[in-house]
């Protein structure tokens, strides 16, 4: 008769665990900047749950106006996931050369509102995405964005489009840490030369390597080696 408890419960394990395991959406990301022009950055990371890391790299400055559409930029997709409930990012700022960390928490309210979206707007008919607004000033913000992208769609125009969205938080203040901006200086005079950044930007580039100084080292140390 034990034996036969414990058989159950060996059935039954899997189901139980099953049971409280997160469930999944089908959702993708989108990430760009919204510090308006001039203020283009470059994301070092991006990083959903503490889970996956989500590819960005180079964002413009984007449109600094969010009241109308949120802003858009890098797309990314990770498939079916459980839902977002935090997102770390970094990102180095070319305009004041200043690197940026922020941790947003996306409350449980605004969780259970993205599942009534999924409900009101189903998966067949329209594209669901985690929105990332990151600025070169230093601030980050989310949104939960659907768009139409069913057969039974308006015209993919601007003018007759479907899409809503809703803020999951506020513009939350990154803060500054320290990293080494050199490895962006080409970056840097690249945007500069291209109008992307104003010139007085010059002013905040670190030096460059003295590469005369490491040579000689490097010769003395061959020298040294030889004799």
């Amino acid at each position: 008769m034990h034996i036969i408890k414990h058989i159950g419960w060996l059935l039954l394990l899997p189901i139980l665990i099953s049971g409280c395991e997160e469930k999944t959406y089908d959702y993708g990301f989108e990430t760009g900047g919204f510090g308006g022009p001039g203020w283009p950055i470059w994301v070092e990371y991006l990083i959903i749950n503490e889970s996956w890391q989500i590819p960005v790299g180079n964002l413009s400055g984007g449109n600094a106006d969010t009241t109308h559409r949120p802003p858009g930029g890098k797309s990314a997709s990770a498939g079916w996931v459980p839902l977002p409930h935090t997102v770390r990012a970094r990102w180095f700022s070319y305009r004041t050369q200043t690197f940026y960390e922020a941790t947003v928490e996306i409350p449980k309210d605004k969780q259970k509102q993205i599942k009534q979206w999924f409900k009101k707007y189903p998966r067949k008919k329209y594209f669901h995405d985690l929105d990332i607004g990151i600025k070169g000033q230093g601030e980050i913000q989310l949104w939960w964005y659907v768009g139409c992208g069913g057969i039974e769609c308006p015209p993919a125009r601007p003018e007759t489009f479907e899409f809503h969205f809703f803020e999951l938080t506020p513009r939350i203040k990154a803060i500054e840490v320290d990293g080494d901006a050199s490895g962006y200086r080409a970056g840097t005079l690249k945007r500069i030369e291209e109008g992307f950044l104003p010139p007085d930007v010059l002013n905040l580039l670190p030096p460059e390597p003295d590469t005369t100084e490491t040579q000689e080292k490097e010769s003395s140390t061959k020298n040294t080696e030889t004799d």
